[in-house]
């Protein structure tokens, strides 16, 4: 004879088996989860009290989600005051979706016929906190290219082109958080000054050229160039040329080519190259 099932097990077979049509019960703190992290993606950096407005929860509740965020590795707390911010894991989450924005579809194809131009190796970047990192790159199929990949490789907002052609053009309140996510590295006062004048004038220097630059001591081998996308208004990531710093190289013409194939990406068209170039 079969035992009788207690009270527990019964709660969940009634639980379980109710009419086909009821409606699933949504899990509320799962929802509360998700719009945080929707609207940690549309900032560099958020504080606590934002996201406690935005969302309608008490400032301890959105605490304890932040820190379940951070430690399943999605969130990443900048010090006691500056707040959180993604991290890189997040992008995980919309691998299914072959996600990068939409301005993408068309860059991608402009970098390819860019490279077959000019057969330098060109890239695509998105920022990723405080640096842009590599999604998209034409290595493969340049014949000149220096490295064997530089996919999720990060570029500093203050040394590299995609990084410069990023911090140059974002809006005054994303550089702002930029600067100072860069200034909480420094080891002391004088140091976060220095940071702040410098990135000031790598910003004056790529508004005045018109172009994020690497020239110098980083990577010396080659230099690069590099201007920003948009979809829209929006600042959405960078595209980048990477040439051999002693090679013969119409460095103007090169220009051209790049902004040609910026302006393709942003108006969604197909890329042309300017008719003064080659």
């Amino acid at each position: 004879m079969s035992p009788e099932p207690n009270g527990d097990a019964v709660s969940i077979i009634l639980e379980t088996e109710g009419p086909m049509t009821a409606a699933p019960k949504t899990v509320r703190s799962v929802e509360r989860t998700l719009q945080i992290l929707e609207l940690m993606n549309r900032a560099a950096v958020v504080r606590v009290q934002y996201l406690a407005e935005q969302i309608g929860l008490p400032a301890p509740t959105v605490v304890r989600l932040l820190e379940t965020l951070v430690a399943a590795g999605y969130v990443r707390k900048i010090g006691r005051q500056a707040g959180y911010c993604v991290t890189e894991k997040v992008a995980a989450l919309g691998a299914g979706h072959h996600g990068l924005p939409q301005v993408f579809d068309v860059a991608r194809e402009a970098a390819e016929d860019l490279t077959r131009r000019t057969l330098w190796p060109t890239a695509l970047a998105t920022l990723d906190v405080d640096a842009l990192v590599i999604r998209f790159s034409t290595i493969p199929m340049s014949p000149l290219s220096h490295y064997q990949s530089t996919i999720n490789r990060r570029m500093t907002l203050l040394d590299y082109a995609h990084g410069r052609a990023y911090l140059g053009f974002c809006p005054t309140e994303e550089r702002q958080h930029l600067v100072a996510l860069l200034q909480q590295t420094a080891g002391s006062v004088e140091e976060a000054k220095a940071i702040g004048e410098r990135a000031q004038s790598v910003v004056a220097l790529t508004r005045a050229s018109g172009f994020g630059e690497r020239t110098g001591n980083i990577q010396p081998e080659t230099h690069s160039l590099a201007l920003p996308l948009r979809m829209g208004a929006k600042l959405v990531g960078t595209l980048g040329i990477t040439y051999f710093a002693k090679a013969k190289v119409d460095v103007s013409s090169l220009k051209s080519d790049l902004r040609a194939a910026a302006e393709a990406c942003t108006s969604g068209t197909a890329y042309r190259a300017p008719a003064s170039s080659g």
